[in-house]
């Protein structure tokens, strides 16, 4: 169990770090937002990936009648702010630190990275999109549903 101190601390580092992907985060958001969905869409999936040399988030578009996968041209399959350089630069936060205080540096990232992306899909229109959208880490059943603004189970989906 993290120490409590150590873990709001790491929370807070990380989130003042991603906070200057925001303007340009806000524009790939308002691309996708207007920009019609296929009519087969269904649901927007981003994924959160445990990497930070980039930008780790991915949108997938799912189209719930194909048990095959469906690839759609972007802006509703591609990886985001793909010119934006790391999330977090190398030396910026002391890993080691934090995992030797018991704090899961990628997990909890990818968490903190979910819910303020959440906020920046509200910030740029995203209450207003017609298709529910959720973001979550890969190979995690959590999700954080976009409109809802929680954290729900894939089976809720």
């Amino acid at each position: 169990m993290p120490d409590p101190d150590r873990q709001k601390a790491f929370e807070g580092e990380f989130r003042r770090l991603i906070e200057r992907h925001r303007p340009a985060l806000l524009r790939e958001l308002g691309v996708l937002m207007a920009t019609p969905p296929p009519p087969n869409v269904r649901i927007l999936s981003f994924v959160v990936f445990s990497r930070w040399n980039t930008f780790p988030v991915r949108v997938l578009a799912v189209d719930d009648t194909s048990t095959e996968e469906v690839y759609f041209d972007p802006p509703f399959s591609a990886a985001l702010l793909q010119d934006a350089g790391e999330l977090i630069s190398r030396g910026a936060i002391d890993q080691d630190a934090y995992e030797d205080d018991g704090v899961q540096t990628f997990e909890t990232g990818a968490r903190v990275l979910a819910e303020w992306f959440g906020k920046c899909w509200h910030e740029a229109g995203g209450g207003e999109f017609p298709l529910p959208a959720y973001i979550g880490h890969h190979d995690r059943a959590a999700q954080f549903d976009l409109k809802a603004e929680k954290w729900i189970t894939q089976s809720e989906i």
